[in-house]
């Protein structure tokens, strides 16, 4: 299943994913929510890793802690009992990319730019 991200009927930025990605989901509503900035910081994170400038990179957000390596992108909730989500860093990166053009394109909605 493909990610599709949208803004439901209340105005909060929401993301449907495969079961087995739940998590994903979840930690880009909470904590990444509609915050471009957000997403321009853990996509410059994954750059920075991936050229070897770092070895590793954490943040915590509302409800899980993020830490990147160049193999792995680990989501830990950070309540609860659901396992953690391991992705590739592409795979976080795509959907990252994904989700902040669905912020811009919402913000140019707003602004009355089409």
């Amino acid at each position: 299943m493909a990610n599709r991200f949208y803004r439901d009927a209340q105005g909060d930025f929401r993301a449907k994913t495969s079961r087995d990605q739940r998590l994903l989901g979840r930690f880009l509503e909470t904590d990444i929510q509609g915050s471009i900035g957000m997403c321009d910081e853990v996509l410059a994170a994954l750059d920075i890793i991936a050229a070897g400038r770092k070895k590793h990179w954490q943040m915590t957000g509302n409800s899980h802690t993020l830490l990147l390596s160049k193999r792995l992108a680990r989501i830990q909730p950070g309540f609860g009992s659901n396992p953690d989500l391991v992705l590739s860093p592409a795979e976080l990166r795509q959907a990252l990319l994904e989700w902040k053009a669905m912020l811009e394109s919402e913000s140019a909605k707003r602004r009355g730019v089409h």
